[in-house]
């Protein structure tokens, strides 16, 4: 069966010129799709190599305001070319519906282009400027655009985001199916946790600054409003017919489905969480594929995490992000008794972060509280774990290429096995012996 071309970069020169060095030309790129069906559906993902005729005696260090979490520069590879990613609105009329892309290309560019440095820079006013102290889970994003047209306001075909191809950096994604083992969650957690911190710190230090610079960009937004009632319908259906495969008792089935159907509702209607000293930007969608690893060649041990696809970033209680994360992304055979001791890994590193970052009152984050947290939350995050495990435990060979995607994939059996049922069973016994359903 035949696969679409990559759609086409216009105008890459005018993109890429304010991060090169004056004068400058774009002579040329090749382009390849990056991620394979099933990785991604929310975007076009796109590995370009870009030819260019740097001006004698310039280096490439790009301008001081595209800095980000580290110092290398922004220069061609060893054979010549710039290797970046492009990210692309997807190619599916329906996804580009489902992914409401008009605000969630919006959300993630400002990620890079303004609230990245706004976190950097109340990092380093309170002291952090070791090596290894900023926040470094963001890859660098090198310009934006939603169009060719600058009047333009809605993401069209020639809406692009540039980056750092992390690949090329020796960055690696892990096998979704397969997902992360104890030692890599808990590293993951800790990074989770300055990610979380800094928004916080950065909330109740400078309210106006978060209040212009970052809140504006964390606006709820119904996640399946793209979708049409009867696919809504087909969907829940999927949903109950999944859990009563598990084997769980009937009782269970009921209650498990009634809980999907509130939080449903709760997002359909845009209820926030309580506001607390929990409440930060949440990545809202941190599993496997949007991570990416780089081990240290001696150790074999990871030693730099970057998060990547901030489309739905939103304002909203910590602990939705923790206990998606665990549940969707990490493998550990004994999960339910683990879960403990992976929320308090978690609340360490929260609760040193925020004494570094000289939070107001630091003793307003004690465990006892982060308990009631979680217990107040997690119920309401069952839905987004239960819809997310089908896509995480897929099996790739049946995913159809990008130009014959759309919501149905999602409800079809053949698309999972044994492994999805097993876990969502694990997942709906954590809820019920936690009191979550």
């Amino acid at each position: 069966m035949p696969s679409i071309p990559p759609p086409p970069i216009r105008d890459l020169e005018g993109l890429l010129s304010p991060v090169l060095p004056a004068g400058t030309r774009v002579l040329g790129y090749k382009a390849e799709f990056l991620t394979a069906p099933g990785d991604n559906y929310g975007s076009t993902m796109l590995a370009i190599a870009v030819r260019t005729d740097t001006p004698p005696g310039k280096d490439t260090e790009r301008r001081k305001d595209h800095e980000q979490t580290d110092g290398d520069n922004c220069g061609k590879d060893d054979d010549g070319l710039l290797h970046l990613v492009a990210k692309m609105r997807p190619s599916s009329e329906e996804f580009l519906e489902i992914f409401q892309i008009d605000t969630t290309f919006v959300k993630e560019a400002a990620v890079y282009l303004k609230i990245v440095p706004t976190l950097l820079a109340l990092q380093r006013e309170q002291g952090f400027d070791g090596e290894g102290e900023l926040i470094d889970v963001f890859c660098r994003c090198y310009n934006a655009r939603v169009s060719l047209d600058p009047a333009v306001e809605k993401v069209d075909e020639d809406g692009v985001m540039l980056f750092e191809n992390l690949k090329r950096a020796g960055y690696v994604t892990a096998d979704r199916r397969q997902g992360f083992s104890r030692e890599m969650g808990r590293f993951v957690l800790q990074k989770l946790a300055l990610f979380h911190a800094i928004p916080i710190a950065l909330r109740y230090l400078k309210p106006d600054v978060f209040k212009a610079g970052i809140h504006k960009y964390l606006v709820k937004i119904d996640i399946d409003a793209g979708l049409s009632e009867a696919t809504l319908r087909q969907m829940m259906d999927v949903f109950r017919q999944d859990i009563v495969r598990t084997g769980v008792e009937p009782e269970l089935v009921v209650r498990a489905h009634s809980q999907i159907a509130e939080c449903h509702r709760r997002q359909a209607q845009l209820i926030s969480d309580r506001l607390s000293v929990y409440c930060t930007m949440l990545h809202n969608d941190l599993w496997v594929n949007n991570m990416m690893i780089k081990y240290d060649p001696a150790s074999g041990k990871p030693c730099s995490l970057k998060f990547v696809d901030f489309q739905l970033i939103q304002m909203d209680s910590l602990v939705r992000d923790v206990i998606f994360f665990i549940i969707t992304s990490v493998n550990d055979p004994e999960l339910e008794t683990q879960l403990d001791g992976y929320f308090e890994h978690y609340f360490q590193h929260l609760a040193s972060n925020m004494r570094r970052l000289q939070f107001p009152t630091p003793g307003d984050f004690t465990l006892e509280s982060f308990r009631e947290e979680i217990d107040r939350v997690a119920p309401y995050e069952l839905y987004h774990i239960v819809s997310m495990l089908r896509v995480v435990l897929a099996r790739k060979e049946s995913i159809p290429d990008q130009s014959e995607q759309d919501a149905a994939l999602f409800f079809n059996d053949n698309l999972v096995e044994e492994d999805y049922y097993r876990r969502l069973e694990v997942t709906l016994r954590i809820y019920e012996r936690r009191g979550w359903i």
